[in-house]
């Protein structure tokens, strides 16, 4: 998205709309920091103007988008109540409707891939910040470090063994958000991150094989560990090492 403080709240929520059916992920839009700053100041300007519970439905999307990119920018010390209360009133009597929304907007869009790690007993705002956390991913600043972590574990089969080592490995924010998926879903996109890494090296399968063979991986992932591996190769090439 471009200059996001230069189009009003609809137009945000209809780009958002637009670009639903060619993401697999929330962070696969990659908006930039001013973007997602812009887009919280009108979701608070929307909290004191409307009362009406058709349009926080109608800008759902948004305030998911919000609360997503609040894990990639905002502060680490804000957990999902503070972020997602922020935008909207909090009451007692509409916050599971609320936190139901919510959660229906990554079924309404077919962004719920991950529902397969949500036990039915986990509480309805667990399963929202789960699902936020998941779709904030790993942050393009920190992916880079995180595919170089990950790649000292490629001849380590048994990888579950080396979870919490690479769990604690992880640069500050990636171990922020990854720390909020729960231990399955973590394990499980590990695996693919390690099976990914092994596969870019190997330079044999094309960027939309890759993008079929690992549903559950983002496609922003996927192309940043393509240009992670040319980078590597290009120093390696020059004898400027990977470091």
């Amino acid at each position: 998205m471009n200059d996001g403080s230069k189009i009003n709240l609809l137009q945000m929520q209809k780009y958002f709309e637009g670009q639903m059916s060619k993401i697999r992920i929330i962070s696969d839009l990659e908006l930039s920091e001013n973007d997602y700053r812009s887009l919280g100041a009108k979701l608070r300007s929307l909290r004191f103007f409307t009362g009406n519970e058709s349009d926080i439905e109608d800008y759902m999307l948004s305030i998911v988008v919000y609360c997503t990119y609040s894990l990639i920018y905002g502060d680490e010390t804000d957990n999902f109540d503070d972020v997602m209360w922020m935008i909207m009133n909090k009451s007692q009597y509409k916050e599971r409707m609320h936190l139901e929304m919510y959660r229906d907007v990554f079924f309404s869009y077919g962004l719920d891939t991950f529902n397969e790690f949500m036990d039915d007993s986990f509480d309805l705002k667990l399963q929202c910040q789960m699902l936020t956390a998941r779709h904030a991913g790993i942050p393009n600043s920190e992916k880079n470090e995180v595919f170089d972590m990950i790649s000292d574990y490629l001849e380590c089969e048994d990888i579950f063994d080396k979870y919490y080592d690479m769990y604690f490995m992880l640069p500050c924010r990636s171990k922020f958000i990854i720390g909020l998926f729960g231990d399955e879903m973590h394990e499980a996109i590990l695996v693919n991150m390690r099976d990914l890494i092994r596969d870019v090296m190997d330079g044999i399968i094309r960027r939309d094989e890759l993008i079929a063979k690992y549903p559950r991986l983002s496609i922003s992932l996927i192309d940043h560990c393509i240009m992670w591996n040319d980078i590597n190769r290009h120093r390696i090439r020059f004898g400027l090492g990977v470091s």
